[in-house]
């Protein structure tokens, strides 16, 4: 199994901080993400623990320089700075990628919003297949009913037909993401778990309060834990529980608690 710690779990520190933690606590999987400050030494910085043997994936607009780059994929995009981006990804030897669904203004019809999605994700798709890189898309969660925006692939109904639509690409699934679902079920977890292992990127895990993704620990009531029999084998797990300025020793102990949670069912 592995399991990788997204950088999205130390935020508020630099790149070469937050990697020297997990360092030191052993971990070698990596997820780049948002989280860390951009600063002009996060580049060099994931450069220098790649050379000593850490493996990345990246997952959106993860920080790679002293600005950071936000992005919404059911709007109009840049595509030079995807270019720029996936040459990026290549040149560390990143082979899997993923980003979110998209959000919307309320006031924006849905379908014109995933239409826009859907174009931009094939556009994605094929910027990274050039590089080898492999696409995925996670899967999102409903805002709170004052939010001024909604997310796209926020349903079961909306991620099936997804699937349908650009095949060629993978899915993230989400297990905290989908603990915000209004339609869910441990039969519906187990069904999109039930996808063939070829169709899915990786899963992310954390935990939440069941109304916002908040990256809470896994505890013993986490819901998906008694699907974990069921999770495919060979997909790369992606813990995103918030370790936010914790000593070396705490973030091992997280890991390595985690990691013993899983192998025990």
């Amino acid at each position: 199994m592995q399991l990788y710690l997204s950088l999205s779990a130390y935020g508020g520190v630099s790149t070469r901080e937050a990697l020297t933690i997990f360092w030191n606590a052993g971990i070698r999987y990596v997820e780049l993400a948002i989280g860390p400050r951009p600063d002009t030494d996060s580049a060099q910085a994931v450069e220098d623990f790649r050379q000593q043997g850490m493996v990345y994936r990246a997952h959106h607009a993860f920080v790679c320089s002293a600005r950071h780059y936000p992005f919404n994929l059911a709007q109009p995009q840049d595509w030079k700075y995807f270019e720029r981006l996936a040459d990026y990804l290549a040149s560390i030897g990143v082979t899997a990628y993923s980003v979110h669904g998209g959000n919307f203004c309320k006031t924006t019809e849905r379908v014109l919003a995933y239409t826009t999605f859907v174009e931009n994700i094939h556009r994605l798709h094929r910027v990274c297949l050039m590089r080898g890189i492999v696409l995925g898309v996670e899967t999102m969660y409903p805002t709170l009913t004052n939010s001024t925006v909604e997310n796209l692939l926020d349903n079961a109904s909306e991620l099936a037909q997804f699937c349908q639509d650009v095949p060629q690409v993978k899915i993230v699934l989400d297990l905290a993401h989908l603990n915000i679902w209004r339609d869910k079920t441990e039969i519906l977890l187990n069904e999109w778990l039930g996808l063939p292992p070829e169709k899915l990127l990786e899963i992310h895990i954390s935990d939440n309060d069941g109304r916002q993704d908040i990256h809470s620990r896994i505890t013993d009531n986490t819901w998906w834990l008694s699907q974990i029999t069921n999770f495919p084998k060979g997909i790369p797990l992606v813990l995103e529980s918030r370790l936010n300025r914790l000593p070396v020793s705490v973030v091992q102990q997280e890991y390595d608690r985690i990691v013993a949670l899983i192998v025990s069912f």
